[in-house]
Parts: structure tokens; sequence; C-alpha cells
């Protein structure tokens, strides 16, 4: 529709925008100003936050600012055996999740019926820091399929129709993600080993997905980033400072590819072999990363 795309370029901005938490920065400004205003905003908020109208509106709406040069590639769908369950991690983290959240912002079923995001074929639920689930943006998109990153939570998702996708890295990864940064590209994952270990108590195998090119969509300042990096995992928030097009959230780049790897059988492990299934699962990683980099623009 002409209207449509007439709007897409201011949608495209307050889409990145709000996902970024803009709203945060002159949140407190309407407040002081009109406090009335924002208090009545607040609560109307409050009040349609988890209607499914208001939901699908929001996502269907910001969708339309998304780009669709996103893309997501899976040419292992037949290894991902519909009878199994799977934990579903995602790499890198990123500034924020931000290959993943634009393709899902174009895909308003994503986290609705059985199949999932497009090109998954399974639903899954996001599992990352609590607070997400609450926020505006965030919430619209992934609506009752987010949940915490906890060991219970995930369990919990193993017991339903629906898998547990997660991001290993965490906020600590999400320091480290730069666009001016074009030889080295970060996994914080060599301490970390408790996705490992939920994967093996539950004799489930672990999808890896990489999203290709999401870590230079911002320049994020390298600037003390080893401190920022563990004070970002201690206190679940991260302490990025990211840069986009012309100083604004929008992104330098949109041209992504999330690829699908295949999967890791960490249920052919036992409780003893922890550290043996976490550095295979790194080769893992890092074979299909370097086997795909050069195909999807990371030469």
């Amino acid at each position: 529709h002409p209207l449509a795309r007439a709007a897409r370029p201011f949608l495209y901005w307050l889409f990145h925008s709000c996902r970024l938490f803009g709203y945060a920065a002159w949140g407190p400004v309407l407040i002081k100003l009109k406090p009335k205003l924002a208090l009545g905003a607040v609560a109307a908020y409050v009040a349609v936050m988890h209607q499914k109208w208001w939901q699908q509106l929001c996502h269907q709406a910001l969708g339309l600012g998304a780009s669709r040069r996103h893309r997501i590639v899976n040419e292992v769908a037949e290894q991902i055996k519909p009878e199994k369950k799977y934990l579903w991690c995602l790499h890198p983290h990123s500034v924020l999740m931000d290959g993943w959240h634009s393709l899902i912002a174009a895909d308003p079923a994503a986290f609705e019926g059985p199949t999932g995001p497009t090109g998954i074929g399974r639903p899954i639920k996001l599992c990352f820091a609590p607070i997400i689930k609450r926020v505006p943006v965030h919430q619209e998109m992934y609506r009752e399929r987010c949940g915490s990153a906890d060991a219970k939570s995930i369990v919990e998702c193993f017991k339903t129709d629906v898998d547990p996708a997660l991001a290993p890295g965490g906020f600590s990864e999400s320091v480290f993600a730069n666009s001016a940064e074009k030889d080295v590209e970060y996994a914080y994952l060599k301490g970390r080993s408790g996705f490992i270990r939920l994967a093996i108590q539950n004799k489930v195998d672990i999808v890896p997905t990489y999203t290709f090119r999401a870590s230079r969509m911002y320049y994020n300042p390298s600037v003390l980033r080893g401190a920022r990096a563990r004070f970002s995992q201690q206190y679940y928030a991260g302490l990025v400072m990211p840069v986009g097009w012309l100083g604004t959230a929008m992104p330098l780049t949109d041209k992504t590819t999330t690829v699908v790897f295949p999967p890791f059988p960490t249920s052919q492990y036992t409780e003893d072999q922890v550290w043996e299934a976490h550095a295979a699962y790194l080769d893992h990683l890092k074979h299909w990363f370097d086997h795909y980099k050069e195909r999807f623009g990371m030469r």
C-alpha cells in the first residue's frame, strides 16, 4: 500500500530506536513536562500490553519498518527430528540479538502456531534476561514465548511442545560486538558450561544458529570492554554504547544471515563429561562458522 511504503522510513527508525530502549531518553523529559499525560500513557500501555490484538497490531506495524535484507538459511532441516527436543543456542549475542529481532519483526506469525519463525520449522521460546519479556517492542514481538534463562525455566520448557532458545554468550558477549572489528569474531563461551550441563541432564541435543555480520550492525567502543563484560553479566545489563547510522539507533548494515548449524550431540555425553562436551561444542561451532563465513560476507 502506498501509505505503508511512505511510512516505512519512519517505522524503520521507530522500530530500532524502541528496540534499543530509545524511549528511555525522552521518557523522563515527558514525565517532568507533562506528568499527568505521562502517567496516563503508562497506565494505558499497562492495560493493553498483554492483549493479543495490541501485540499483533504493534508487531505488524513495526514489521513494516523492519528490513527485508535479514534472512535465515536452514540447510540441515532433515537432521532436526520432529520427535526430539532440542536446546537452541543463538550466536552471537550482538548488541541485543539484533539480527534475530529484525527477522522476527518481519514475521508477525513467528511466535504463533506450531512452526515458529520462518526457516526454523518448529516453535521456540526465547529464554533471555527476565526484563525482556516486560519491555515495550520486545514483549509485543515475543509475547508469551519469552521467558527467563534460568535452569528451572528451561527445564520446564523441555516438558512442553516448544523448544527453549538462549544466547550462551549473554550480555558479556554484547560488549564485544563492534562494527570496527573486522578481523576477529568473539564468542564469550570458554568458562560457560551451564547450557551444556542442562542439555546433558535433559538428554537433548543442541542446535546452534549463527547470525553472520550481526556484530557489524553497530559501532560499540571497545574501551574497558573486559571490565564492562564482567559487569554486564553479573548485573544482567549490557554496558554497550551502540552507535548506528548518523549516530542514531538505525543499524550500519542490515545485511545479515542467520544460519542453522547441524545439531551437536550433547545427549551422547554424561554429566561427568561436561567439559569434554563443552570443548567439543566450541570446536563444532567454530568448524561451521568457518564453513559458512565466506559465503555470508565474513571473509
